[in-house]
């Protein structure tokens, strides 16, 4: 296990460790990619028929009564 400290193949010892961190890091992003990819594919089928109902808001004053219930829409 000794020769694995001499100068001329440590540095060997570390650059394979370290090339192999390297290359596990790339897989894992890799994964991750191609996982997120897939779950953007589903999410693009799913698309809805209609566009969800707008909320449904009511004001209250501070003693409690109800105001008026508001529809709140993003449209202009």
């Amino acid at each position: 296990m000794n020769f694995l400290l001499e100068p001329a193949i440590a540095i060997y010892t570390a650059l394979a460790v370290a090339l192999t961190v390297w290359i596990g890091i790339f897989i894992f992003l890799w994964r991750i990619d191609s996982a997120t990819r897939e779950l953007r594919r589903r999410l693009d089928e799913e698309t809805p028929t209609e566009p969800p109902a707008a909320p449904r808001v009511t004001l209250e004053t501070r003693n409690g009564h109800a105001r008026e219930t508001v529809s709140m829409t993003d449209e202009k």
